[in-house]
């Protein structure tokens, strides 16, 4: 008797640690608050000498043992001043000059220069664009890479730029002591949230109470007005071509794939499927509209159509059909299982740079959703 208790209890414990870990898969990181430790994460080291000797990392002799990445456990001082930007980002552009009036009072400050660091992270931009934003706002403080979002969406993906962090070295790990979101104009108050951030007792910072109104901000900014069967329709109008019929469209679940939806299609006396992803993306700067739009594929992973819902440019204005067409081209014919960094000189449309990176990043994490239609079977 006492075996058969002993071998439910087993099965029951491994039913809710699938049904825990299929629960974990669908759910997405939190936007980081005051109190969370800053998640484990590598920058890329693609700092100068300058910029290194700056950070405090260690001496190294002829470039020997020198790393690929960095974290910020690698920075030496007591408080990291991290800062999220957009070279395209209006309010990033106006901040820039603050951020370095700051930075010049903390480095002048004999109390402040070794307790304070500043460090940048180009969210969706490259190298390229990261020194020339640097060259522009004369950006005295290290800025990196982060040209797929990994380091934006290590935080939540918070859907806004600039978004500042201040973060404690602590026995107990890199703790978020305060948190700003968008434009700052005035120095002053970024030094005293430095101040308070370097007198905050940590382990009051772990105690208190999570705030919700950054997760609330950006759920408001990703709402879609349509309904449930209008999306419907316009994942049918997606699958539509002059060469086939569409039989049915119908909505499918994957773990990693909300918002899917599969087309039978019938060409003559041929069958096969078509496949619709819904997109919806934050913002990256913190006075721009959510980006909405699905994109057609086929069983090969080729991208057939793209359908824009909500894609704007500067002044959050819409895009005009000659936008629509050149970023249709541009997508069109590529493959999701053969991911292309997204290029801002090529694949940008006017003054729409931030949104066609984010339409571009989304293609190209499209591929794990193509790996989950194959193994649920709808790709052969």
């Amino acid at each position: 008797m006492k075996k058969i208790v002993l071998i439910i209890t087993i099965g029951i414990l491994l039913i809710y640690s699938f049904s825990l870990k299929a629960l974990e898969a669908k759910v997405k990181t939190r936007i980081i608050t005051p109190g969370d430790f800053f998640p484990e994460f590598s920058f890329p080291m693609t700092l100068s000498k300058q910029d290194e000797d700056y950070l405090g990392f260690p001496q190294k002799f002829l470039g020997w043992g020198k790393k690929d990445t960095f974290s910020l456990k690698d920075i030496k001082g007591d408080l990291i001043v991290l800062e999220y930007l957009n070279k395209y980002c209006f309010s990033c552009q106006l901040q820039a000059p603050i951020m370095n009036q700051v930075f010049n009072k903390v480095t002048s400050d004999i109390r402040l220069k070794d307790k304070v660091k500043f460090l940048g992270v180009g969210a969706g931009n490259n190298q390229r664009e990261v020194e020339s934003f640097r060259q522009e706002k004369k950006v005295a403080f290290p800025i990196v890479p982060d040209p797929k979002f990994l380091a934006y969406e290590a935080i939540g993906d918070p859907g806004a730029t600039p978004f500042t962090l201040f973060i404690r070295k602590t026995e107990a790990g890199l703790i978020v002591a305060q948190v700003k979101v968008g434009l700052t104009k005035e120095p002053e108050k970024i030094l005293h949230e430095i101040d308070q951030a370097l007198q905050t007792d940590w382990n009051v910072l772990l105690k208190q109470k999570k705030d919700t109104g950054l997760e609330q901000a950006k759920e408001k900014k990703l709402f879609l007005p349509y309904t449930e069967s209008e999306i419907l329709k316009k994942a049918q109008e997606a699958m539509l071509h002059a060469e086939w019929k569409v039989l049915k469209v119908t909505k499918i679940d994957l773990a990693d794939g909300e918002g899917l939806f599969l087309g039978e299609i019938e060409q003559g006396r041929k069958k096969f499927y078509l496949f619709a992803k819904l997109v919806s993306r934050a913002p990256t700067c913190d006075i721009c509209h959510a980006t909405h739009f699905i994109f057609t594929f086929n069983e090969q992973g080729m991208i057939l159509n793209f359908l824009p819902l909500q894609v704007t440019k500067k002044n959050n204005l819409p895009w005009d059909e000659k936008e629509i067409e050149q970023m249709k081209k541009r997508l069109v014919g590529r493959s999701i299982l053969q991911p292309v960094d997204f290029d801002p000189q090529v694949d940008t449309v006017s003054s729409a740079t931030m949104t066609a990176a984010l339409i571009v990043d989304s293609i190209n994490k499209a591929k794990s959703i193509y790996e989950g239609l194959k193994n649920k079977g709808y790709i052969k």
